[in-house]
């Protein structure tokens, strides 16, 4: 977990984590076995709030959001993340290069140039055409994405975490002293791998 970050609804940062690991430790393992099968709900509910950027803040602009998120969830999705990155490169096709580890969102860049460039070259018309799949994490096949995950030698305990993480997640907004129902975040229910 990355140092010197707001800490989230429950008052804990990953400096307190670190420092007192050796005394949690083994609360943190209980709770993982609790919420196994009563899920995360509360505890994986985020609260999202807009910090002024300056005094005499009055527009959206003037603002910064910010998401407080509890530390347990925070390390149930890290300790799921670990697991999971070693097969990331086997997993994710080499045409996606942004959030994996050794790979660049800049060599993105570069290909379209050599291809513009290539498509100059050939001096015939040509079309290049850039597609934006918004909300895309919105409309993933859950079960289709298990089955790869189980196909690829995950087991049915790790991807039943996966789902339980997923399916929880919530959020809440807090607008002055003011907070909103919570807000499912575009994951459908039920989600559970077979």
């Amino acid at each position: 977990l990355p140092a010197h970050k707001v800490p989230g609804p429950d008052g804990f940062n990953a400096e307190f984590l670190r420092a007192c690991w050796s005394i949690v430790r083994q609360d943190f393992m209980d709770v993982f076995q609790q919420l196994k099968g009563r899920g995360f709900c509360k505890l994986n509910q985020a609260l999202l709030t807009l910090l002024p950027k300056r005094v005499d803040a009055l527009e959206l602009r003037d603002f910064s959001p910010i998401c407080l998120i509890h530390i347990v969830a925070k390390v149930f999705a890290k300790a799921l993340s670990l697991r999971l990155a070693p097969k990331l490169d086997h997993l994710v096709s080499r045409n996606q290069n942004a959030f994996i580890t050794g790979r660049s969102l800049h060599d993105n860049f570069v290909l379209v140039r050599q291809s513009l460039k290539m498509l100059s070259q050939l001096g015939a018309p040509r079309v290049m055409l850039k597609l934006d799949l918004t909300r895309a994490f919105d409309s993933i096949s859950w079960p289709f994405l298990f089955e790869v995950l189980r196909q690829y030698g995950f087991g049915s305990r790790f991807l039943e975490w996966i789902a339980i993480l997923l399916s929880s997640a919530s959020t809440r907004v807090i607008l002055g002293r003011l907070i909103s129902r919570a807000h499912e975040t575009g994951i459908l229910r039920p989600l559970h791998p077979r």
